[in-house]
């Protein structure tokens, strides 16, 4: 029995329930320009953040050619640019509505807009001590006699 989607065995189809409906992976170059613009257009990172550009095309491979960061439904295509560390130019909270894995949860609430004006969640520089006092004083009396202890 479905209930809302969901079966004994889990959602039906994950990546599709959490993808944005303002995102779709593009199946040629064409359609990459008009993304990218859509992506900015919607997305909440800084203005400021370096993406790669997808008109600037590198080349990853003789036989593969050039690339620009999508794979066009190609499995070839994207192991051999992860491979060569071809960085995607949308990133995770352009693509999905929340964090798919809870590797992708950290960090991910740092470009919401609503934070921007706010200081809790900057850390400060933290100074630890090395050894304590006993330890050092331990450390000196050591070297005199090889059994000493604090207790």
């Amino acid at each position: 029995m479905e209930f809302f989607g969901l079966t004994l065995y889990g959602p039906q189809n994950y990546i599709k329930d959490i993808m944005r409906e303002e995102y779709q992976e593009p199946n040629n170059k064409d359609d990459v320009n008009p993304l990218m613009r859509k992506i900015i257009m919607y997305s909440t990172m800084p203005k400021q953040i370096q993406r790669p550009d997808v008109d600037a095309i590198s080349l990853i491979d003789c036989y593969l050619g050039r690339v620009n960061g999508f794979a066009y439904g190609s499995i070839q295509r994207f192991i051999t640019m992860k491979r060569k560390g071809v960085i995607k130019p949308a990133g995770p909270s352009d693509m999905y509505r929340f964090p798919p894995t809870t590797s992708m949860e950290f960090g991910w609430w740092q470009h919401d807009p609503e934070i921007t004006l706010t200081t809790w969640h900057h850390t400060h520089p933290r100074y630890p001590q090395p050894a304590s006092p006993n330890t050092l004083i331990l450390d000196k009396v050591r070297k005199n006699n090889k059994y000493a202890t604090l207790f």
